[in-house]
């Protein structure tokens, strides 16, 4: 059975956060839902979750801050997708991030998430025995591909590319290399249950940006 994405709701509003978990506990995620940024930042600091949904008016800790932590991580491991949900009219310049302003539906809010997910990340499971290589692919904007090769055991491979094509050049590599050793890839995405090899084939084709404004 596929597994549910897990989603950190960080929001201070006791109405909309109700609203948002609520919705996307109905679509299929596993929503871990903070009130302020200082109950965030212990959440990360243990658990790494799918996707972030970020207020930036936060008490204790502003959502802003909670954004650069995030974003220092990614020398070191896998930054999570961020979609910052704001009624601030002058939002800080936020490199990655997908920026929706207040009021936000949580039909709305569901969808970015559904399209952020799509386009952001993609994983490959290989297996040979009882050793694992999980390669996490993460586009941020149009010019820089981050490859995490993760195992086996708890190493981690970090491959930065200026360009989807190299990118995927990469990739193809590391994969023909795995299965040079015995591996062979887990036939189903954990989360949608489509085969993995149309997400790479799909890597081809010119994405647009990460970061978007709605």
């Amino acid at each position: 059975m596929p597994t549910r994405p897990v989603v950190l709701l960080v929001e201070d509003d006791w109405t909309l956060r109700e609203l948002y978990r609520l919705a996307l506990s109905l679509s299929d995620y596993t929503v871990h839902a903070c009130e302020d940024g200082m109950q965030a930042l212990h959440y990360l600091d243990q658990e790494d979750p799918d996707l972030v949904v970020l207020d930036l008016n936060l008490p204790r800790v502003p959502g802003q801050m909670v954004y650069d932590e995030l974003r220092a991580r990614s020398q070191t491991g896998i930054v999570p997708p961020i979609i910052v949900v704001t009624g601030m009219y002058n939002v800080p310049y936020l490199p990655g991030a997908t920026v929706l302003r207040k009021p936000v539906t949580a039909e709305t809010l569901v969808r970015a998430i559904v399209r952020v997910l799509e386009r952001n990340r993609r994983e490959w499971l290989f297996v040979s025995g009882s050793n694992s290589v999980r390669i996490v692919r993460i586009e941020e904007g149009a010019d820089r591909i981050r490859l995490l090769v993760r195992g086996p055991g708890p190493t981690t491979a970090i491959h930065e590319e200026r360009d989807p094509r190299s990118g995927l050049r990469r990739q193809q590599a590391i994969e023909q290399e795995l299965v040079t050793q015995g591996y062979r890839l887990l036939p189903f995405d954990r989360r949608s249950g489509h085969d993995r090899r149309v997400v790479i084939r799909e890597t081809t084709d010119r994405r647009r940006p990460a970061d978007a404004v709605v």
